[in-house]
């Protein structure tokens, strides 16, 4: 899994602690419940020696009524955004690691009855893979030093 996606998990479920689904739900999923899918990213260069990937998240929180949904959505959303959009990163077993992912945009939605939708967008870069090269260890040059 993403850690990122780890990240933002572990922060939603200590404001809403419910039920997590990350495979598909169930048709007997329990309510209240958040559903987090895969991202979808698109890449697009960044500098000389990185690459960016934009990453957009639909989180699907259920609840027992389409208003219950957004407001614990909009409540969610509007924390993050107090955080000014940093999301502590968090290592395999849950605690922080002194590094943030910084939320780039946050919105919600009513998605269907009881069901709302926090989408989560977020920029990573990464480092282009260097070629190894043989270094010049000792050399010579002769010449002549014209006048």
């Amino acid at each position: 899994m993403n850690p990122e996606v780890a990240a933002i998990m572990s922060y939603f479920y200590k404001l809403f602690p419910c039920k997590v689904y990350t495979k598909e739900v169930p048709e007997s999923f329990v309510i209240p419940s958040m559903y987090f899918p895969p991202p979808f990213a698109f890449n697009s260069n960044d500098t000389l020696s990185t690459f960016m990937k934009t990453y957009s998240l639909s989180v699907q929180l259920f609840h027992k009524d389409s208003q219950q949904a957004n407001n614990e959505a909009e409540r969610i959303a509007d924390i993050v955004n107090s955080k000014r959009g940093l999301i502590p990163l968090v290592d395999q077993t849950g605690v922080p690691t002194g590094e943030y992912v910084r939320i780039n945009r946050i919105e919600t939605r009513i998605a269907d009855s009881g069901v709302a939708i926090i989408q989560v967008t977020w920029d990573s870069r990464y480092f282009y893979e260097k070629e190894d090269y043989a270094s010049f260890e000792n050399f010579e040059v002769d010449g002549e030093v014209k006048s």
